[in-house]
């Protein structure tokens, strides 16, 4: 524990002054540097507009004021539009980080989804005081005649949720508000503001390299000069271009990729991080394509609105760009090469600053070092991938694969404002915000997928603080209601479901690891209010054991709420055999204007990550916390589910826990999640042995050789750990979750045969499923650089299909990977 964090815990956290909230206006539009502070007895607060850009924060606690209420927000935003345009000023208003209101631009929302409002009421689910959070960014410059924003925050209180109640909006009380946040709070703020520097993709787009916090992005465009083609943005599942992708560094200070397009292929190298930036690109097939034809065009423009100049320097050869942020200071960039103004570029470029430069004459260098040339900046490239080459190799003969699990994470490193702290989203090809007003906002946020991506990132210490702050947005991405949701992006959330429950395990793993109490501090009781949650409302068969459900609310209606499709997105296995067919009842009860939604099966997966989930909590609950009794009762709740599972789904006749209709005949689809009986602790010794040598080794089920040794297999069961088992009806024609082996499932199958490390069978079968699955991924690695959503079961070394069967670069597919690296020893306490 550090030496702030523990003067701030014997302090009490805070200072109590009531009837406050701190104010921090920055003459800057990206909330940094020294700010003027001030403290405002509400949150109706006033900004001067036309002096300039600025930003600003808000914040403080917020203690809900009647026992039992829950919240609904309105908030207001005014200024002179009719002279400001909309894209000029930007608000988001979080409370205990719900996004509940904010400005559009930069996006909307899907009707009906966001948290904070009469039908989706926050709850106190902690009861305490929560953080009240606001941003504030302007790029109105001093052209705008002087005018004033006007922001007012506004709440209800309602006893439940529903359109019919007539409260109206009031001011929220000063008594209401204190001014200073709690110890974890600050020092969550202290590692993800930390983070928010250097260069780094930022953005989705591979061709940006963006500083932060100046938001200045320099993008290498690739322009085809006869046919005025250019490509201004890609990502690796592009299919406007081919992208293979090289190392990537965790602190940020190397990446790589081959870039093809139109029928030249460039290398692009780049330093970055908290190092100068260079970026070195060089055409390679110049013997085949008429490198003549093509040109690298370096555009320098902002991110996510903010406000700053661009100007090109050196007259004679106008091979300089400077940045001046507004209110920062500014930095230059220069190329190996002088400006060409004659290449034949499109106006769209043209008008904006660039560099122009022909790539018939070979490799190219832009570097921020002044006075730098070409040799200097391959040196500087070199000596980069150098470093993260030894570092590798302190993996032994695991290096390639901790390569890739690195690159997965890494590759997939983003920051956009409307979160607090930059994250992992699974992919630069999903974005589920609604309507942005441009790529700079598109991400999406999916549950069990992102803390996966912690769980990996945390494997190397310099990502430690990546994997929290991930981690963290991710927690702190949950519903009114209190539980992780299916996806979240911009305020948009699947409000009728969450996906599998896996933050406990992942918070335990990383503390276990790094001893940071404070993250324990964080986000433990938003772990117990979605394990809450479960208890709450998916254990409503007779036998009390966790179902699938999806929920039904007023005006939402993404992604299939309140049916079956909807409570199969909750197992996040989409469209899993498992769940073929239509057992789903509506309305197993209704919450105001909610109605809660369940399938009448008892789910073998869902019920052992609930006990895993209690049981961890109560560990971090009584070794970490010293919470006594909430360690009791989190052991009680684990530990009577364990029991439920152990007396109702194992079935005899199988010899393998089975999901069960609530009318208590088994349904016997089986798949990778009945192994998960043994991460709760349900399973007997002698039912461990027998899931693992009956099913887990079976060429008929699962085919895992016993050693691992899966040339011998089947070609059609070939890599092993299908999802869903070979003999099925289903797995012949293969699908997304109907035969395809999955990265996730591979990990829980792991975990829960390592709760079983004491039987001999269990622990050789743990060791050949990680033989295989490495194999697997390392088959697509070296080939095609992908790591891929979901692999192909059958022989692919020489099978028609020789790659991916889902997206190709999807970071989950490492876990494959990423459980050889712990079963050797590789994930250990620092």
């Amino acid at each position: 524990m550090d030496l702030l964090y523990a003067m701030m815990l014997a302090t009490n956290f805070f200072q109590l002054v009531l009837g406050e909230v701190t104010v921090n206006m920055y003459n800057n539009s990206a909330l940094v540097g020294t700010p003027h502070s001030h403290r405002s007895p509400s949150l109706q607060t006033s900004f001067t507009l036309g002096k300039g850009p600025f930003s600003a924060e808000v914040y403080g606690t917020v203690l809900y004021d009647k026992p039992g209420a829950m919240y609904a927000f309105n908030c207001s935003f005014d200024y002179d539009t009719s002279t400001i345009p909309a894209t000029s000023v930007t608000v988001f208003v979080w409370v205990g980080d719900h996004l509940v209101c904010h400005t559009n631009p930069p996006f909307s929302n899907t009707a009906g989804s966001e948290d904070g409002t009469v039908d989706n009421p926050l709850r106190n689910l902690t009861n305490g005081p929560v953080t009240v959070v606001m941003h504030v960014y302007t790029n109105v410059n001093s052209s705008y005649s002087e005018s004033t924003l006007d922001i007012d925050v506004k709440w209800m209180a309602l006893m439940k949720p529903g359109a019919s109640n007539t409260n109206s909006y009031v001011s929220i009380p000063s008594s209401s508000l204190q001014p200073e946040l709690p110890a974890s709070e600050i020092k969550r703020r202290e590692v993800q503001n930390a983070e928010k520097k250097g260069w780094n993709l930022w953005t989705y787009n591979m061709l940006s390299a963006v500083r932060l916090p100046e938001s200045c992005a320099v993008t290498t465009v690739i322009c085809q000069l006869s046919t005025a083609a250019c490509l201004t943005q890609t990502h690796i599942e592009d299919t406007a271009a081919q992208v293979r992708v090289g190392e990537f560094a965790s602190d940020r200070s190397y990446w790589a990729f081959y870039l093809g397009y139109n029928g030249i292929n460039v290398s692009l190298s780049y330093t970055g991080g908290n190092m100068p930036l260079n970026i070195l690109a060089e055409p390679l097939n110049c013997d085949t394509a008429n490198c003549s034809d093509y040109a690298l065009v370096i555009t320098g423009t902002y991110k996510w609105l903010r406000a700053g100049d661009v100007k090109l320097e050196n007259e004679e050869t106008f091979d300089t760009m400077t940045f001046e942020p507004y209110g920062q200071e500014s930095l230059k960039i220069q190329s190996t090469k002088p400006h060409d103004a004659s290449l034949p570029i499109p106006s769209t470029l043209k008008n904006t600053a660039h560099i122009a430069l022909p790539l018939g004459d070979g490799a190219l260098g832009i570097t921020q070092n002044e006075g730098s040339n070409l040799a200097d900046i391959r040196r500087a490239v070199y000596d980069a991938w150098r470093s993260e080459e030894e570092h590798s190799a302190k993996y032994g003969n695991l290096a390639t694969v901790k390569e890739a699990v690195q690159a997965a994470t890494m590759w997939n490193y983003v920051y956009v404002p409307s979160e607090y702290g930059p994250f992992l989203p699974v992919s630069r090809a999903w974005n589920f915000v609604k309507d942005p007003i441009n790529d700079d906002w598109s991400y999406v946020i999916f549950d069990w997928d992102n803390i996966f991506a912690s769980y990996m990132s945390s494997l190397d210490d310099r990502a430690k603080n990546i994997s929290y702050s991930n981690f963290i947005q991710v927690i702190r991405s949950r519903t009114a209601k209190g539980f992780v949701p299916n996806f979240s992006a911009g305020g948009t959330k699947s409000i009728d479901r969450t996906e599998p429950p896996i933050g406990a395990y992942v918070l335990l793993e990383i503390y276990n690891k790094f001893k940071d109490k404070w993250l324990v501090e964080l986000l433990f009781d938003d772990l117990v209010a979605w394990n809450d949650w479960f208890l709450r409302e998916r254990t409503l068969g007779p036998l009390g054991l966790v179902s699938l459900g999806s929920d039904s609310y007023p005006l939402f209606n993404e992604f299939a709420p309140g049916t079956m499709q909807g409570s199969r997105f909750e197992s996040g296995l989409d469209n899993s055999p498992m769940y073929d067919g239509d057992f789903f009842n509506k309305t197993v009860y209704r919450d105001g204007s909610e109605s809660i939604g369940q399938m009448m099966l008892y789910d073998v997966g869902m019920s052992s990550m609930f006990v895993s989930e209690a049981s961890c909590l109560a560990t971090l609950a009584k070794d970490v916390l010293g919470r006594t009794k909430d360690a009791e009762m989190l052991t009680e709740r684990a530990m009577t589910m364990q029991k439920k599972i152990s007396a109702h789904l194992w079935d005899d006749q199988g010899g393998i826990y089975t999901n069960k209709f609530w009318n208590e005949s088994f349904y016997r689809r089986i798949s990778p999640t009945s192994f998960y009986s043994m991460l709760a602790g349900a399973a007997t010794d002698k039912q461990a042995i027998g899931m693992v040598n009956n099913w887990l080794h079976s060429p008929k089920h699962f085919c895992i050789a016993q050693d691992g040794d899966y040339e011998k297999n089947n070609g059609s069961c070939y890599w092993g750990l299908p999802s869903i088992e070979a003999s099925d009806v289903a797995y012949p024609p293969l699908g997304y979750w109907r035969g395809f082996v999955w990265g996730p499932m591979a990990q829980l199958t792991y975990w829960s045969m390592l709760r079983y490390d004491h039987v001999p069978q269990v622990r050789s079968g743990r060791k050949a499923l990680c033989k295989q699955m490495t194999a697997m991924m390392l088959n697509e690695w070296e080939r095609n650089r992908h790591i891929c959503e979901n692999f192909y079961p059958n022989n692919t070394k020489n099978a028609v299909h020789t790659d991916c069967s889902g997206t190709k670069f999807y970071h989950w597919g490492a876990l494959t990977g990423m459980i050889s690296l712990v079963e050797e020893g590789y994930y250990k306490d620092v």
